[in-house]
């Protein structure tokens, strides 16, 4: 992908928290768009309850990171048990390994007490965009 059109991706994820989209639905929507538009509508159904941390609880993986993880399997999922997934299970752990070595978290709680929120800190818009650029990164590489 070009760098035009990952800084558009990622300028995209940041907006759609600030119009009302969660951050799970806004890494997929941004994403969604370039690489799989003709599925977004069903994923962005499918990626509404991670938002918050599950149901706006906080309490279980970050909602950035959970649609990330939606848009690989999106895209390297594989549709029946014989399927090769390999692929597919790598990409989720180095999404996983970055986002952690990044934000130092993955519990959407654990970031909002101490990654977010403070002031002068980030919010969940600016956690979602680099998130994203994190994703597009893993997915161009």
């Amino acid at each position: 992908m070009d760098k035009k059109n990952r800084l558009k991706i990622i300028e995209n994820a940041r907006n759609y928290l600030r119009t009302g989209y969660h951050c799970s639905e806004g890494i997929l929507l941004a994403s969604g768009v370039f690489y799989f538009p003709a599925k977004l509508p069903a994923l962005m159904k499918i990626g509404a309850p991670f938002s918050g941390g599950v149901g706006g609880t906080q309490e279980e993986l970050c909602g950035a990171f959970t649609g990330g993880l939606i848009v690989i399997g999106a895209l390297y999922g594989r549709t029946d048990g014989i399927m090769n997934d390999e692929h597919c299970l790598l990409l989720s752990k180095a999404f996983r390994n970055r986002f952690l070595n990044h934000f130092g978290y993955l519990r959407c709680k654990d970031l909002r007490k101490f990654w977010i929120g403070k002031p002068g800190q980030p919010d969940c818009a600016e956690l979602t965009g680099q998130a994203t650029q994190l994703l597009l990164e893993i997915l161009d590489a």
